[in-house]
């Protein structure tokens, strides 16, 4: 009867731990916010990694932070434009109160710019996909801690219609 005791108070704890990873990745799609953002154009396909596009966000490359150094975490605020577009407002390496911002993480500093990644720089989808690869912005979901999860990619504001090829015989 011990044993069973152990095997299931070692079994909750495993359930527990994974259920708590499982919430914290999810966090922002069920609660946050719902923003968009610009994004840079990218050359968005690579043959050796797969189907999926490299997001280019404007906000990734933003003005010097004073004190920053690489791999800081680092808190974008941001703004709406006239356009419903969330652009960068300033940049801090403390929270901030209020307001919309996201978290990064300082990749590069490099003269005056500072490279900022935001664990939303790639999106993957399924093979053969055929869609608009030009005025592209990306809906963000940005919970109240600045984690960010996309919601999906834009084309000219609307979501993207994705189509898909018949793959080939060679493919």
């Amino acid at each position: 009867m011990n044993q069973y005791a152990r095997l299931i108070i070692v079994l909750a704890i495993l359930l527990g731990i994974s259920g708590t990873f499982l919430l914290y990745l999810a966090w922002p799609s069920l609660t946050g916010q719902t923003i968009v953002l610009a994004l840079r154009p990218v050359d968005p396909f690579d043959p050796f990694r797969g189907q999926y596009i490299t997001l280019n966000y404007e906000i990734n490359a933003i003005p010097s932070v004073d004190g920053a150094k690489e791999s800081d975490a680092v808190y974008i605020s941001l703004k709406e434009d006239e356009n419903k577009i969330w652009r960068y407002e300033s940049a801090s390496l403390e929270k901030p109160q209020r307001g919309i911002f996201i978290k990064g993480t300082i990749k590069s500093i490099y003269g005056g710019t500072t490279r900022v990644e935001y664990g939303i720089e790639q999106f993957f989808f399924e093979r053969h996909a055929e869609f608009p690869q030009r005025d592209l912005t990306v809906e963000v979901k940005v919970s109240s801690s600045g984690q960010a999860r996309i919601s999906q990619l834009l084309h000219e504001g609307n979501p993207i219609n994705i189509t898909y090829r018949k793959p080939s015989l060679t493919s």
